[in-house]
């Protein structure tokens, strides 16, 4: 994580980015936002979604 840590200026998403990774390296049936969303206990995508597509 720390390699790819430094790619963010701000502590929240640096934190965020850590449950989709290891959402995607996890054993999931299907890797898609909803799924990695409920296999780390949140209750709708959002968080990811903003971190993939809008964050900056």
């Amino acid at each position: 994580m720390s390699r790819i840590a430094v790619r963010f200026a701000r502590v929240e998403p640096r934190r965020r980015v850590r449950e989709p990774v290891l959402g995607v390296l996890s054993d999931l049936p299907r890797k898609n936002c909803w799924s990695i969303a409920e296999w780390t206990g949140q209750a709708t995508p959002d968080g990811i979604q903003h971190l993939l597509g809008r964050a900056k």
